[in-house]
């Protein structure tokens, strides 16, 4: 059997990728999270009592902890503190569980005979490119990496993500480390907190506050479960290694119309109250898919509008 190691698999994406990794017959996987970002619900429980999952409950930011995870065919790792409010409400703490686990997991893994190691940026680390400098949108990913104002604590995860990138170059290049870089946009889903547009939205909505931040922004939005898809595509595609690839949606959203989808979706009636951006926040951003496209052959299958009626049905059955 295959082992699979994913860390922050009891976060949003993490947990979701270890579940399909989980649910094939030939595959091992070690579950690892601190529950920093992530959370030990009933799903992650279940999740961790099949009998081909490992669950290590351990803080990635400890070389210690890191040195004794267990050797591994495919490394994917998803552990990060994410979320826009925790940018601005806990930056250093972003950045440390951004960056140390990414050294730490280089460090014990760079070495070993591991197959790939696929690791989990985001759209966030070009974002002032686009903005600053009117990159093309759709955007590919050879744009040049940037962040406009090191002061603007908004930056703690991309400059953080940024980081990891490069410190996955810098291995590779060192230790000849098999690897993929994948830059995440806008992945969203049942199970992924609440600090982002969707489920903020939604657990405001019931309560009766329709409110919307940054309504003018656009934004590709990836139904998990094709994003998810997609990621295995890249780590089991030999034209993958040493790649950096897209995953996100075709389609670019405007924010307010999300927000009338979102309305929608959950039955809802009644006028948004549109918001601002915060700070910093990025105008446009969408992924040029052609590359992940061309070497894996993943299409799309969840529409917007049926990934938003099943992220709002979960929402509203929540306690």
């Amino acid at each position: 059997m295959a082992k699979n190691l994913v860390t922050g698999a009891a976060g949003f994406i993490g947990y979701a990728l270890a579940e399909r990794l989980a649910s094939r017959g030939d595959v091992e996987v070690v579950c690892v999270d601190c529950f920093v970002r992530g959370e030990a619900d009933a799903a992650y429980e279940a999740l961790g009592a099949r009998p081909n999952v490992t669950r290590i409950d351990c803080d990635l930011t400890d070389p210690a902890a890191v040195e004794a995870l267990p050797e591994v065919d495919v490394v994917f790792h998803m552990a990060a503190l994410n979320g826009t409010q925790n940018f601005y409400e806990r930056p250093f703490e972003v950045v440390r569980h951004c960056t140390l686990p990414t050294l730490n997991l280089l460090s014990r893994y760079a070495g070993s005979p591991v197959q790939r190691f696929v690791y989990a940026g985001t759209s966030e680390a070009y974002a002032s490119t686009v903005t600053r400098f009117g990159w093309p949108v759709p955007t590919a990913e050879d744009v040049p990496l940037s962040f406009d104002d090191p002061s603007n604590v908004r930056w703690s995860y991309g400059a953080s993500k940024m980081h990891g990138e490069v410190a996955i170059f810098a291995a590779a290049a060192q230790t000849g480390l098999k690897h993929s870089v994948i830059r995440y946009h806008n992945a969203y889903g049942p199970r992924m907190g609440d600090k982002h547009v969707v489920p903020d939205f939604l657990i405001r909505g019931r309560r009766g506050e329709y409110v919307l931040y940054g309504w003018e922004d656009t934004r590709a939005f990836i139904y998990i479960d094709d994003a998810v898809t997609a990621t295995i595509a890249i780590a089991e595609t030999p034209a993958c290694e040493g790649e950096i690839v897209n995953i996100g949606a075709v389609r670019e959203t405007r924010i307010d119309e999300l927000g009338r989808l979102m309305m929608d979706a959950a039955g809802w009636t009644g006028e948004i109250a549109l918001q601002p951006s915060p700070k910093g926040s990025v105008k446009r951003r969408a992924p040029d898919t052609s590359k992940l496209t061309r070497l894996t052959g993943f299409q799309e299958t969840w529409t917007l509008e049926d990934g938003l009626k099943v992220t709002a049905d979960y929402y509203l059955s929540q306690p």
